[in-house]
Order: C-alpha cells, then sequence, then structure tokens
C-alpha cells in the first residue's frame, strides 16, 4: 500500500504542478493565455509524437504502464486547459482548471489510499465507476475550491461567481472523475473531461 501511495504522490505531484495554468491566466488576458498554451500543446505534441516514435524516451515517473504506446495524461491535461480558455468565461475556466488540477490530484491519492485508485485501467474493470469514498473526496476538494475563488479578488476581466455556480462545477468535475467515458469503444481520458464537463455545469448554472 505505501509504494502505491508513493508513486501515485510523486505522479500527482508532477500534475499538481497543472494548477500553475490557471494561476498565471488569472493575471493574464484570454488572448495571450490562448497562444501561450497554442505553443505548449505544439511542442508538448511534438515530444509526445518523438516518445511515441521510439525516438526518446521519457521519465518513468510521467507515465502509467498503460501509457508507454498510447498518448500521455498530461497531453490530454494541456489540450484541456486550451479548450477550457478558448470556450469558457475566465472565471469558469480558472475554477474548471483548479478542480482538475487540484480535485483529481485529491482523488488519485484518496484511490492510492483505499487501494482502489485506477480501477478504470485494470482490464477486468474498465467500465467501473470509482467508489463513493473517492468521489466524496473529489467533490469536497472541488467545493473548497470554489469558496477559496467566491473570496478571491477577482481580476479586471473576471466575473464574480455564486458558491452554487462553483458547486455545480464540482458536481461536474466529480462526475467527469469517477464516471468513465467511452467513445466508440475507446475510453476519453479524465484529464480532457473534468474541466470541460465541470464547465459547462458552472456555465448553465450561470444563467439560470
Amino acid at each position: 500500500m505505501f509504494d502505491l501511495f508513493s508513486h501515485e504522490l510523486q505522479r500527482k505531484a508532477i500534475h499538481l504542478m497543472g494548477s500553475l495554468i490557471p494561476v498565471v491566466y488569472y493575471f493574464l488576458d484570454r488572448r495571450t493565455a490562448i497562444i501561450g498554451l497554442l505553443v505548449i500543446n505544439v511542442v508538448l505534441i511534438s515530444i509526445e509524437w518523438l516518445r511515441l516514435s521510439g525516438r526518446i524516451k521519457l521519465p518513468e515517473i510521467l507515465l502509467r504502464p498503460h501509457e508507454n504506446k498510447q498518448v500521455a495524461a498530461y497531453i490530454y491535461f494541456q489540450m484541456a486547459a486550451l479548450l477550457s480558455v478558448m470556450i469558457f468565461d475566465k472565471t469558469i475556466a480558472i475554477a474548471a482548471l483548479l478542480m482538475l488540477a487540484i480535485g483529481d490530484t485529491a482523488s488519485g491519492l484518496a484511490g492510492a489510499i483505499l487501494r482502489c485508485g485506477d480501477i478504470r485501467n485494470n482490464n477486468s474493470n474498465k467500465m467501473a465507476v470509482k467508489p463513493l469514498p473517492i468521489m466524496a473526496v473529489m467533490f469536497a476538494v472541488c467545493v473548497l475550491i470554489g469558496l477559496a475563488l467566491v473570496k478571491l479578488p477577482p481580476a479586471a476581466d473576471m466575473v464574480n461567481l455564486s458558491l452554487r455556480v462553483y458547486v455545480a462545477g464540482a458536481v461536474g468535475a466529480t462526475m467527469g472523475d469517477a464516471i468513465p467515458l467511452r467513445v466508440q469503444g475507446r475510453p476519453v481520458d479524465d484529464n480532457l473531461i473534468i474541466p470541460l464537463l465541470s464547465g459547462a455545469f458552472m456555465s448553465v448554472i450561470r444563467v439560470i
């Protein structure tokens, strides 16, 4: 159990660094953020192509076993960041990306502690939903993120959102993390689903 938790902690420490994206976005305008994320995506996709074609090798800590021959999670994370900034209002995009970076980190560590992290990568559980304790951790952390954002002074190009909007985002993020989505039989990485579902939920509740 300790080895599982230690390995997950190392991976999630890297994942948590993704929270720098919404933090930096707070100080940037939307156009600058999109250009920056486009550049980052192009660079990372190029590196990923070199890795998958066998031309370079990345540290093992960055990859899960099933990612050795398929696109790694960090690519989906960066794609989700770009799409979130392009699609959603700045305040919602920042919230959704924080819920991805911090919430998913908490969910992964909770899964490691309960010996059931990454159950979706187990061949016998490809369609399994994450257990309720992990969903509760994910939801609670995302609500706390919402509480923090309610108190955060918004930048000039941001808007104030009520806690209920952030709670809706927490519901969307939790669903994206817990319920596996498949398209034409292929799983969709939750790094892509979590912020988009969270942002969509917040966008809908905001106008109701």
